[in-house]
């Protein structure tokens, strides 16, 4: 976790709602210039393609980052709690730094895919780590709604859009491996930044094991179905980025259309989060509500399932802006779940468990929509699509059922 030791109690004065502890600023500042200039997931596979690899290589790749991405965040929850979110930070974001260097002068399959794998350990390491912070320092259920709108809405998806934008320019001028530097450094500036300007600690009562901190909050069926809801959902919901590269090549549509559509959802997601966000806070502040994550899950599979039909740039745009609608609602709903029922001694093991539904998603939903374009075409990937977006929704009535028999 992280100390707020030099933080002055007007910090935290309920009685200046909008003020957030300065820590909170700076993991969030981070947080955008590690996804602002986060080039090397994106552009992994041309990254591979250049060094002369095929197809196969390239899902491999892939496939060796997805799976390090979920271990990673396990790994990096259970470390915010035994050794502080400091330390986390800075050995995450400097190994990355590393590997990414070291990716850059890597050509044999087996280099390639080891180095992929440990990329995706550290790279996200500031989710967890960001998570847990906010449920120490902000204590009102509101003003963590506040915040978690912002890092979705603004830090997450704008930072995205430049990611998207910058590097495609980027790429032309200085080379894909380039990028990977450029991603290293952001890296490295991090890392030094958590280093000189955060101060940490492992907590006041440590875990037993990692293994027994998993144990305990496995055995808490409230963050096994707020995680089951949001793996179902989020496999609808990361279809904008993971299938529609899939569904738009059906239509004869290039890159420069999909990029197009990801801008039109990134904008959105930036514009109307300040719009719902002080409706959706008053509302959080009250009580977690179940009935909000339904009605934000149906709608981005909605959405979604649309999105089969679409023929043209436009209507692929105007399906990536139907998901922005719901996007910031649901996420923020569903991580103020994962903020109430986390014991202050597992804040990072809890947002580490629910942290590996977002990589995990990534992996079963381009899986789940080639399977379905394959055995029935656009009909096919609607149905599944609103499917899992229907699964996630149910899972919250034995949810509801939990929270209100244990209460947070």
């Amino acid at each position: 976790m992280i100390s707020t030791g030099r933080l002055s109690p007007r910090g935290r004065s309920r009685s200046k709602p909008a003020s957030y502890p300065p820590q909170i600023w700076l993991l969030l500042g981070g947080s955008f210039l590690v996804r602002a200039l986060g080039f090397a997931y994106p552009f992994l596979s041309y990254f591979v393609v250049e060094r002369g690899q095929g197809t196969t290589v390239v899902s491999f790749v892939l496939a060796a980052f997805g799976a390090g991405w979920v271990v990673g965040q396990l790994v990096c929850g259970s470390l915010v709690d035994r050794i502080g979110g400091r330390l986390t930070l800075v050995a995450a974001m400097t190994a990355a730094a590393v590997v990414l260097c070291l990716l850059t002068v890597s050509h044999g399959v087996p280099m390639l895919v080891v180095g992929a794998a440990l990329f995706g350990l550290a790279f996200d390491a500031p989710r967890p780590v960001v998570s847990a912070a906010i449920a120490e320092l902000i204590p009102d259920s509101a003003q963590r709604a506040k915040i978690d709108a912002f890092r979705y809405g603004w830090v997450v998806n704008a930072g995205g859009a430049i990611t998207g934008a910058l590097g495609g320019l980027l790429a032309i001028r200085i080379g894909v491996t380039a990028l990977f530097l450029v991603h290293a450094a952001a890296c490295a500036t991090f890392a030094a930044l958590a280093w000189w300007f955060l101060t940490g600690r492992a907590g006041s009562a440590k875990p037993s094991g990692a293994l027994s901190g998993y144990r305990q909050a496995l055995a808490d069926s409230r963050l096994v179905f707020v995680y089951l809801s949001s793996l179902a959902t989020l496999t609808a919901m990361t279809a904008v980025l993971a299938d529609m590269p899939m569904l738009m090549s059906q239509q004869g549509l290039g890159a420069d259309a999909f990029g197009w559509a990801q801008l039109t959802n990134a904008v959105g997601v930036a514009a109307l989060t300040p719009v719902v966000t002080p409706w959706l806070s008053k509302r959080i502040a009250v009580r977690p509500r179940l009935d909000i994550l339904v009605a934000a899950s149906m709608w981005t599979s909605f959405c979604m399932a649309a999105a089969a039909y679409a023929t043209t740039t436009a209507q692929f745009s105007l399906a990536c802006l139907g998901v922005a609608a719901g996007e910031t609602a649901w996420f923020v709903v569903a991580v103020g779940i994962v903020h109430r029922i986390a014991p202050s001694t597992r804040r990072g093991v809890y947002h580490g468990i629910w942290a590996t539904a977002l990589p995990a998603a990534w992996i079963v939903s381009p899986l789940l929509t080639s399977f379905s374009l394959g055995h029935g075409g656009p009909h096919m990937v609607a149905a599944t699509t609103m499917a899992v977006g229907l699964l996630g929704a149910v899972i919250c009535v034995p949810l509801a059922r939990r929270l209100s028999t244990n209460p947070m």
